[in-house]
Order: C-alpha cells, then structure tokens, then sequence
C-alpha cells in the first residue's frame, strides 16, 4: 500500500494539470502559419463560452468544428501553450470554433470534408484521448498529430469529460464507463459517412473506452460498423492485460479490425498505475509479447526513444524520430516485412512473429548498436 501511495503521490507531483484554453478569432493569420480543422464530439458540458467544454459530464453529444493554428518552426511533437495573449506564430491556438446542430448537420459537414480529398486519402480518423485531459488540450495534440505525422483524411475528435486534472483518476475512469454509449453512437454516425474506411487513435485510458466502445457494438451485432474500422492504434494504454484479452475475444468474433498497441517499459504513468492495481504491468507497458501472443496484433515497443514528456506516456506523439518514422505512412505502418532486422535511418528495426501476434521493436540505431556490443544482446532477426 505504501508503494503504491507514493507511485500516485509521485503521478501527481510530475504531471501537471492540463492547461485551459479560450478560443481567439483571428482577423487574419500570418501565412506561415498552419492551420488544422478538426470535427469534434464531446461527452462533455459546455462552458459559459458554448463553443468550447470543461470537465462536467453532459446527458447528450455536442457536434462542432474547431480549428487549430499550428505555429512554423518548431519542434516537431512539442506543443507550446499560450500564457496570455496567445501569438499564433508562437503557439498552439484556437483559431476558429463552430458549433453544428445535431448529428445530421455534422455528418453533412463530414462529407463534404470527405469529398474535397483524393479517393485514396477520403479515411475517417477518430483521436480518443487519455487521462488528465482538457478539451482544448486533447484536441491540441489530435492536431499536432495530423500535421506533423501527415495523417490522410478528416479528423474527428471526441473528447470524453476527463477532469484535467492528475488528482482525479477515479473521476476519469467513471467517465470513461459513463461514455461507452456516446462513443458507440459517434462509431455508428461514422459509418455512415461516405469514407472508404475508419481508423481510430486512443491514448492511455482513451483506449479502454474505445475498447468498451468496440465490445458494446459487437454485442449488439453491429457487424457493419465494425466492418468499417480499419486499424485501432492504441497508444500507451492504460488497461490490464487480461481486460484486453477478454475485450478482444469478444471484438475479434465480429471484425477484421488490425490493432497495433505502442508499449514502453519506460513509461512512468503506466507503472504507477500498474503499482496501485498490484500488477507488473499494464498493456502499454508489457515486458514480453509472450502476454499476448494468443492474439492477433501487432506491438510496437518504443522503449529506447526519449521525449521531452517526462512521464513517456506520449512517446509516440511527442518524439521527433518516430515522428519522422511514421509521417505520411498509412495505418501506422512500419513496412516490416521489407524492414525485419533492418534500419531505417537513424533507427533499427526488429521483428518477431510469437504465434498470432507481431512484435515490433524501435530503437535510434546508434543506441541499439551500443546495447548490443555493449551486453552480447542477441542481433535483430
């Protein structure tokens, strides 16, 4: 118990709050300057500003539109937020906010996204975000992500009402339960648009609500949503092993869904949560792809990567190497059939087949080559 007293008190002294964030309309933005419209759904109440939410749960979805300018030179990954009057050559802003009359409207303004883009780029991206987030802040990094990963296709966000605030982990995980039904739906709405296909992103708890999401609409015998999801990117997920295990089965009897899970041993957040469940590990977290080789999916391990995250519980979005890896690749795809045991670049690329599942692991080359010379480790297949 002590432990795990200190591995939360530890959570909350290193992470901070989430920021809040107002929208400021811009009479004109500087032309260097990025701009990145997201479709948004939110579980959350609005604020007195009824174009952007906080952290209340709401009874009913809200549909909107929102707009981030993305600032020029930058590292790519690092989000800076305004502290005052926010200076778009500077900082993440929002430019634009619309706020859109129920599902009918938006699923009118999806498609209409959808039929400006090139047959092969009209793909639907849902971001779930994870725990200890903002409205404004979830939605900053979904932005971030699409532009600097080069994502194809019309991003839709939903932001489920987590409290912004580290302090309030319980309060998240009931929100997380409470909004199965909501995601559900917006899945439904989605498969409706006129997209060639689905593609979901879910960081940290965002995934064991899409998870939930997913078994909701497998037992409902909702094949023909399902049918429409493509890939299901989990990003350090907060979820246990065998939760995952039994969700899946479920999942995986109704649909041909790729799941890819990004994992580190290195992300501080996910031992602490594992500390305080009395485990070794959460999924985002495994040590051996023995876990889960029963089932059918690949995992990304990204332990050898740093950030400026001190927690390295957003490794994949923040750092400037993986970034690089991924950018304009579909479905996160690492080509390892072309790649296995290879480097792409600075980075090196192993691969290994344990039964159903795929394990990929990263690491910069220069790094990978050290620990081996340095240990004996066994060179990448």
């Amino acid at each position: 118990m002590r432990k795990a007293v200190s591995a939360l008190l530890g959570l909350i002294c290193v992470s901070a709050c989430a920021p809040t964030l107002s929208v400021t309309q811009f009479d004109e933005l500087p032309r260097d300057v990025a701009r990145q419209p997201v479709l948004t759904v939110s579980g959350r109440a609005p604020t007195h500003d009824a174009t952007l939410f906080g952290r209340e749960r709401a009874e009913t979805l809200s549909y909107g539109v929102h707009t981030v300018s993305i600032p020029p030179d930058r590292e790519p990954g690092r989000i800076r937020y305004p502290r005052g009057t926010p200076d778009p050559m500077r900082h993440f802003t929002f430019a634009f906010a619309e706020t859109l009359s129920g599902q009918e409207v938006f699923l009118d303004m999806l498609n209409r996204k959808l039929s400006q883009l090139d047959e092969d780029e009209r793909i639907l991206v849902i971001f779930v975000h994870g725990y200890n987030e903002t409205f404004g802040s979830g939605l900053f990094r979904f932005a971030q992500m699409m532009h600097d990963f080069e994502i194809p296709g019309v991003p839709l966000y939903f932001a489920w009402p987590s409290a912004g605030d580290p302090r309030y982990y319980a309060y998240d995980l009931d929100s997380v339960f409470i909004s199965r039904d909501g995601l559900a739906d917006t899945l439904r709405l989605a498969s409706r648009a006129q997209a060639d296909r689905i593609m979901i992103i879910a960081h940290s708890m965002g995934s064991m609500l899409t998870l939930e999401a997913l078994r909701d609409l497998s037992d409902a015998n909702d094949g023909e949503v399902l049918s429409r999801i493509g890939q299901v990117a989990l990003m350090s997920p907060d979820l246990s092993v065998d939760v995952f295990r039994s969700q899946l089965t479920v999942i995986g009897e109704a649909s041909d869904i790729d799941f890819i899970v990004f994992t580190s041993t290195r992300d501080r957040a996910l031992r602490a949560s594992a500390v305080l469940r009395g485990q070794t590990d959460r999924l985002g977290s495994l040590r051996s792809v023995e876990e889960v080789a029963d089932l059918r999916l690949t995992v990304v391990d990204v332990s050898s990567f740093d950030t400026a995250d001190p927690m390295r519980h957003s490794t994949v979005s923040m750092s400037p190497q993986l970034i690089a890896l991924f950018a304009g690749t579909r479905d996160f795809g690492v080509e390892p059939a072309a790649q296995a045991g290879g480097v792409r670049g600075p980075l090196s690329l192993s691969v290994n087949v344990v039964r159903q599942a795929t394990e990929i692991i990263l690491a910069p080359a220069a790094a990978a080559a050290g620990a081996i010379e340095g240990t004996g480790a066994r060179q990448p297949n």
